[in-house]
């Protein structure tokens, strides 16, 4: 006849071991007295973990065999929570020094369900735990004890990681594993029921994972993971060490995008139960350089107390390619080509940088649109969040839009966000640009600087060679107001004053808006008073001129340095002056209204003279979308208009009929007039 016996305990705490030892009790006890009995644990609690409702079920059968089943009604460990688990065995054996179950089976609905094997060897202080998630997969746990002590070791043998997805909790946010098998073991000891050490080395191939955004992701990832915490007696500190070896595969982290090759990460360090102490910590980037760091993490603050990071020998353009491009889009570094290698030296205390070092090394940079280069740079750059240092910086040489820059060497003077220099002067092609004042602060919009200065006599030849435009000659120098920059564009607070053709150039207004970007925007009026044209002309294979000219250009703007709207204005010099000007240059000026005014110079008795005079030259442009609206000396309402006014003898005088003329056309003053209106020689 069988008999029943039930058991209930309420809401006492009660240990992972505690448990195995009562219900190893319960089935010695079953063996001798009961061939059913049942016994419900409404209470369990763990540090780590909390179970209610729990109950065990045995029904025995023939020669110490029987059915064992335990349902768990809740079971809690930290952010997880799992119902209704049941864990049942058909085949369960038992007896003085022997428990075993060959073929238990585990499930948690909608959630994981997979056989299990049990053996517990009471003579020999042993519980051996095996798992099969699917074919070629297994995993054991074996654990063994004593009166003071107890140690255990998780065996893991081709795990698939996608299997374990569902372990993840929030999987909306995190990246789930899609891929991937892992293998290794986890051992572990300790006393009583506090654990004293654990050690792990794990492999992982063909790792992949993603978010659903895609914006974390990962494939064909190979890792070795390796580490340990041990605990000294009588100590509450843990020390504890780790490293992880990339070995292959590809991860995107917006906006970061690196292969792994052979990457190498160690961390150690100390644990307290309120901080987490960084020891020597090392990360090594294969192809990009090894960073060492130390630090102390307070944990009840939840803030980085210190922090050390100290990276040598660092070769910027593998730097610049795998971590620093992503951050530089749509600026004028997104495009550039790094040589060099960099040191740094950074300290934090509280989350707050509160000292830097950087130290270039033969560094050069140019950017890929050609717009600047800088070569051979090295520096040394001290920075202290309170207190003033002095940076020094040399560069052999480089260009800006392709005029070249001479060697420099500049002291900066650091103070915080404020930097500072009080004069440097930088070689420009033959001859020099004077900053004074310079001076940059950092806020919360960005950067912001400004500077005045002045630009000694340089070479128009040398300058429109370098720009690779339309050779001039003579001279540009100027003086240069305040310049400012407030994150976005440059303005001249005040007048640009240039000398240049013997005459003087005023820029008013100007504003240049994101002078590095991709498409930067220049605006500004422009007054040219007393030009030389012979000076102006003679270099353009123009045709001799000679005489003066002045020149306004009202609402000037540049989109990406080529002209998009403007209303200009070229008149002669009020004076007197020599006004003379040779048959080349008529050609020039009168195709602008069709290649007949050089016939008709030619079939008249005004061929025989090589030279003219004229009383007044004048020419009016207003560009709108790409089309230059003409006019001449006077703002003629007719169709045609004059150009040169004749005056003297020889005189010439030229009239133009074309209204409308294409910008490309115009400058190039070669190619075809769209209008096939001849100009009229009188």
């Amino acid at each position: 006849m069988s008999q029943y016996c039930s058991s209930g305990l309420r809401n006492r705490p009660i240990t992972v071991i505690s448990l195995i030892l009562i219900a190893c009790v319960l089935m010695l006890c079953a063996s001798t007295a009961f061939s059913r009995f049942a016994m419900v644990l409404d209470d369990i609690k763990h540090p780590a973990f909390e179970m209610k409702t729990v109950l065990l079920h045995f029904v025995s059968g023939s020669d110490e065999t029987g059915e064992i089943e335990i349902v768990i009604g809740e079971f809690k460990a930290q952010d997880y929570i799992w119902k209704n688990i049941r864990l049942s065995c058909s085949d369960f054996q038992y007896g003085r020094t022997t428990m075993q179950c060959e073929k238990g089976y585990v499930r948690i609905p909608e959630f994981i369900a997979f056989p299990v094997a049990l053996h517990v060897f009471f003579d020999a202080q042993t519980l051996i735990i095996k798992g099969f998630p699917a074919k070629n997969e297994s995993w054991e746990v074996a654990l063994e004890w004593n009166n003071t002590s107890w140690q255990g070791i998780v065996t893991i043998h081709n795990i698939s990681l996608d299997s374990i997805a569902k372990w993840f909790p929030d999987q909306e946010k995190t990246p789930i594993p899609g891929n991937g098998r892992v293998s290794g073991n986890v051992s572990f000891s300790g006393d009583g029921v506090d654990l004293r050490s654990a050690a792990m080395d794990l492999s992982v191939e063909e790792l992949a994972f993603s978010d659903r955004d895609g914006l974390h992701a990962g494939e064909n990832i190979n890792l070795s993971l390796k580490g340990g915490i041990n605990r000294t007696p009588h100590q509450s500190r843990w020390h504890w060490h780790g490293d992880v070896y990339w070995q292959q595969g590809e991860v995107f982290w917006q906006p970061i995008y690196m292969v792994g090759s052979d990457h190498y990460l160690n961390l150690q360090g100390i644990f307290d139960g309120e901080t987490i102490r960084l020891m020597e910590s090392t990360v090594k980037l294969n192809g990009l350089g090894i960073f060492h760091f130390t630090g102390i993490f307070n944990l009840l603050r939840k803030q980085l107390s210190t922090f050390e990071l100290k990276a040598d020998g660092v070769r910027l353009a593998a730097l610049y390619e795998q971590l620093l491009q992503p951050f530089l889009r749509n600026t004028a570094l997104a495009e550039i080509q790094l040589t060099g290698n960099v040191d740094w030296l950074v300290r934090m205390e509280d989350g707050v940088v509160q000292s830097l070092q950087i130290d270039l090394d033969e560094v050069n940079i140019e950017d890929a649109r050609n717009r600047f280069a800088f070569h051979r740079i090295n520096a040394h750059i001290p920075w202290l969040f309170e207190g003033a240092t002095v940076a020094d910086i040399s560069i052999l040489s480089g260009h800006v839009l392709s005029i070249p820059l001479g060697a420099v060497r500049v002291p900066l003077e650091l103070n915080q966000f404020d930097i500072f220099l009080p004069q440097v002067t930088l070689p420009v092609l033959d001859g020099h640009l004077k900053l004074e004042n310079f001076g940059a602060k950092y806020t919360e919009d960005g950067w912001r600087w400004k500077f005045n200065g002045g630009l000694s006599p340089i070479s128009m030849e040398a300058l429109t060679s370098a720009l690779q435009t339309q050779p001039m000659r003579g001279t540009l120098s100027g003086y240069i107001p305040e310049v400012s920059f407030d994150g976005n564009t440059v303005s001249v607070n005040g007048v640009l004053q240039l000398s240049v053709f013997d005459g003087s150039v005023v820029m008013h207004n100007l504003k240049l808006i994101e002078p590095m970007g991709l498409a930067p925007h220049l605006m500004t009026d422009i007054a040219m008073r007393n030009l030389d044209l012979e000076l102006l002309t003679g270099t353009f294979s123009f045709g001799k001129v000679e005489g003066r000219v002045d020149i306004d250009v009202l609402n000037l703007e540049l989109a990406n340095w080529v002209p998009v709207h403007f209303d200009a204005h070229l008149f002669s010099s009020p004076g007197s002056y020599s006004r003379r000007i040779s048959q080349a240059a008529i050609e020039n000026i009168s195709a602008l209204g069709g290649k007949g005014a050089v016939a008709a110079i030619q079939r008249s008795f005004l061929r025989f003279f090589e030279e003219f005079r004229y009383a007044e030259i004048g020419w009016r442009c207003k560009l709108r979308l790409d089309i230059c609206y003409m006019g001449g000396i006077d703002s003629e309402s007719e169709s045609r208009y004059t150009l040169i006014q004749g005056g003297g003898i020889p005189a010439i005088t030229v009239i133009g009929y074309n209204r409308e003329v294409g910008w490309q056309e115009l400058i190039s003053r070669l190619q075809r007039i769209t209008s096939e209106n001849e100009p009229i020689i009188q």
